[in-house]
């Protein structure tokens, strides 16, 4: 943790004058690591949400404590190297449903250039993961999240609740609308392209 040391040879209204723009810099903003536009985030107008997922913004992603592992049982070396859709989504949630055949086709699209897709099934109804799975033709990995463990460190506040990942594990961008998700990892993409990620873990491998 940071500390700040304030010189007493400033005088105390200097001092506390110091204080207050050193409390303002550090002090986490709502916005201050949102790194799209507003209109990207479903959270725009909820404040307190919106400082907890700017926090997330830029730092390594929660753990993902699930189990049950569908179209893949993933570990997590299965996840380095990956730019990742998390979807946290609940079975009774009818946008969480609404959205699978986008993150189909998004998983689709872009399995070549080292994006995973992944549902996190949350909240209640887990137990008719299985069914939903069939009948909504889920193709790529899900799992649950028993003890919604996951669900409290991603601070899931509403369904489905998605987030971005970059290849080194950073988050960075959470809370996002079904029809912006694309346009993030895109984004992410271009930074970070599967040409250089397979290159550098290369070099690693050979070290």
């Amino acid at each position: 943790m940071m500390s700040t040391r304030i010189d007493r040879s400033l005088g105390l209204p200097a001092a506390m004058a110091l204080g207050a723009l050193l409390a303002l810099a550090f002090a986490p903003a709502a916005n201050a690591q949102r790194l799209f536009p507003d209109d990207y985030f479903f959270n725009i107008n909820n404040p307190e949400l919106d400082a907890k997922h700017a926090e997330m913004t830029g730092q390594p992603r929660p753990e993902l404590a699930v189990t049950d592992w569908m179209n893949g049982d993933l570990s997590e070396g299965d996840l380095e190297g990956k730019i990742l859709v998390v979807d946290l989504w609940a079975t009774w949630c009818g946008p969480c449903l609404a959205a699978i055949p986008e993150n189909n086709e998004l998983a689709e699209t872009y399995a070549d250039e080292g994006i995973l897709v992944i549902g996190v099934c949350t909240s209640s109804g887990q137990e008719k993961l299985a069914q939903v799975v069939e009948d909504r033709e889920i193709k790529y990995p899900v799992a649950k999240d028993p003890d919604q463990e996951t669900s409290e460190a991603w601070n899931v506040a509403y369904y489905p609740t998605y987030a971005v990942v970059d290849r080194e594990g950073i988050v960075r961008a959470i809370g996002l609308t079904p029809n912006h998700i694309e346009d993030v990892v895109k984004a992410v993409l271009e930074e970070q392209p599967v040409a250089s990620a397979e290159a550098a873990s290369d070099t690693s491998a050979k070290d």
